[in-house]
């Protein structure tokens, strides 16, 4: 007798895992985007590449990862004091990171939301001396950008977006913040495969 309640609550149990699994596809869905950052590096204007992939989960939220990286490297000019001459140092930034959307509003073409991304990369400063790399310092950075972001559909698979926020390294250095912490304008392309999925 107490092998068969066994048996029977693990058919119940197995049965509604099953029902619950076959519900997960109307609740998540994939999403993918590119995106473009405009920011400054020591006054310096970049433009930061960034793509995302994910899950979004009903109208709440997304979740997922990210990678961004520096599409033009910035050349600051410096006085060495010990040898008393102008030099140049040019720098380099990426970085991997988790993401998530808070979804504030949407409808079917369009969308609020504030964006939080946490992450890790390294800069790369090269010293560059008749073109020979005298030096090349690569060390760790934390980053954290919260951002207010609009989203517009043109098709069921692609769309615009616009947002700004703001940089900020989780590294306590005072120069690290000085370089890189900045205001953050966005500008992207929007690509929503996961229409062509759908059965």
């Amino acid at each position: 007798m107490p092998k068969f309640r066994f048996t029977l609550v693990s058919i119940f149990f197995l049965f509604s895992i099953s029902f619950y699994a076959q519900d997960i596809p109307k609740k998540w869905s994939f999403a993918f985007q590119l995106d473009n950052r405009f920011s400054n590096i020591r006054n310096n204007e970049v433009t930061v590449f960034g793509a995302k992939i994910g899950f979004q989960y009903k109208r709440i939220t997304r979740v997922g990862l990210g990678s961004s990286f520096i599409i033009n490297p910035v050349y600051i000019n410096y006085l060495n004091k010990k040898l008393n001459k102008e030099e140049t140092n040019k720098i380099n930034f990426w970085y991997f990171s988790v993401f998530n959307d808070w979804i504030l509003y949407k409808n079917k073409k369009w969308e609020c939301f504030l964006t939080e991304q946490i992450g890790y990369g390294k800069p790369s400063f090269v010293k560059e001396i008749s073109d020979d790399v005298v030096s090349d310092v690569s060390i760790d950075l934390y980053v954290n950008e919260i951002t207010g972001q609009v989203n517009y559909k043109f098709t069921s698979w692609i769309g615009v977006g616009a947002g700004f926020g703001y940089r900020n390294l989780l590294n306590n250095k005072a120069v690290l913040k000085t370089t890189f912490d900045s205001p953050i304008y966005i500008a992207k392309i929007i690509i929503l495969p996961e229409v062509f999925f759908k059965n």
